[in-house]
């Protein structure tokens, strides 16, 4: 099945968890695959505005977090969201980020129900400068033929019940086409 191929140029929110705004590019609109639902706290409390940024103390030396990171209206209908494993080296004192995102999947917006795993990865590097980070995330996934994808991330480090956590936006492209959605994070 080859749904990357038919989808449309998107400009419409990311949803991940069951309650929150409607801000483009956020993940607070509908619940996450079973897998990530360690992550709906983290989205309602950064939705909501509940959370403080992260300490100095917090962002000292290297911390590995790990969540989801989606892409949003996928599709003929524009009915799917793509969600992988996120997987993140945040580097501090040399202010960089390395990791990947892979194990993607193709999950119904409503139900939540696997439509299509997909292969490949996508290789995260980028900076941190205070409590922001700003990243690019660029691979090929496939869905019976390959597609090129080239994502811009932008996220804030927040204290989320005493861990160290990631979230935020992103917009990019998958073989020229425009899409948007989000990620989170919590350290390991």
């Amino acid at each position: 099945m080859r749904i990357f191929a038919l989808a449309a140029c998107s400009a419409a929110s990311l949803s991940l968890a069951a309650c929150g705004g409607s801000s483009v590019g956020d993940l607070s609109e509908v619940d996450l695959p079973d897998q990530y639902a360690s992550l709906e706290g983290l989205v309602t409390a950064a939705e909501n505005g509940d959370l403080a940024t992260a300490s100095e103390t917090m962002m000292s030396g290297t911390a590995n977090l790990s969540g989801a990171l989606a892409i949003s209206d996928i599709g003929d209908d524009e009915e799917l969201e793509a969600i992988g494993d996120l997987s993140l080296t945040a580097d501090f004192t040399g202010g960089t980020v390395t990791g990947t995102a892979d194990n993607f999947g193709l999950y119904d917006e409503d139900t939540q129900a696997l439509e299509e795993e997909l292969s490949g990865s996508l290789a995260i590097s980028g900076t941190t400068a205070g409590t922001s980070l700003t990243a690019d995330a660029i691979g090929t996934v496939n869905d019976g033929e390959d597609h090129s994808v080239d994502l811009d991330l932008s996220g804030t480090f927040y204290d989320y019940d005493g861990q160290l956590a990631l979230y935020g936006d992103l917009e990019g492209t998958i073989d020229s086409e425009t899409y948007e959605g989000g990620f989170g994070a919590i350290e390991d």
